[in-house]
């Protein structure tokens, strides 16, 4: 087995001990996203078992009129993800939870070298954090199945289904070097 200081994809069945940690990422209330649950709760259940860190990420917008402003009905986590005693909270106001926060210092005090990714949306916050992570030499694993997107209508008024921009999201985080796993592949052998 290589040293653990290097930064290499896990096997999935060493994924939830250290050195890795879960970032569950904006799992707030609202909008409802029934499909997450089962993945969630299932993955939470799991890494729970382990020895690996689990950090919730919450964006909270900074408008002061803002729906995703903290304490507005609907920013608060969903059920199946609110965070336990001892486990991380990291807030921001970006899609980028390492701009103007402690999470790559923290990560690097507790020898983490390997991120597991759930959350919203694949192609914002969940991507951003993906790609910054892997410029700060971590190795990267994104569970398609705990992560979803929101549907869209760009500039020129085409409309984009939610699992299309899943799709390309998770798509392009491979060619990037990202490693996407669903959570049974990531849990069976744990």
């Amino acid at each position: 087995m290589a040293p653990r200081c290097q930064v290499l994809p896990l096997h999935p069945h060493e994924a939830r001990d250290a050195p890795a940690a879960l970032l569950v990422v904006t799992m707030l209330h609202t909008p409802a996203r029934p499909e997450l649950v089962a993945p969630l709760t299932a993955l939470l259940d799991d890494w729970r078992g382990g020895e690996g860190c689990i950090v919730h990420i919450r964006r909270f917008s900074r408008e002061p009129h803002s729906p995703g402003r903290s304490g507005q009905p609907g920013t608060e986590a969903m059920p199946c993800a609110v965070p336990l005693p001892g486990e991380r909270v990291v807030t921001t106001h970006t899609d980028d939870a390492f701009v103007d926060t402690d999470l790559d210092s923290w990560l690097h005090r507790h020898g983490i070298s390997h991120l597991v990714l759930a959350g919203v949306t694949t192609l914002g916050t969940v991507s951003t954090l993906a790609r910054h992570a892997q410029c700060l030499g971590f190795s990267v694993t994104v569970l398609a199945d705990a992560c979803a997107d929101d549907e869209l209508t760009d500039r020129s008024g085409v409309h984009w289904q939610a699992e299309t921009l899943h799709g390309l999201g998770l798509a392009l985080l491979e060619r990037q070097g990202v490693e996407v796993l669903s959570v049974e592949e990531l849990c069976r052998d744990c």
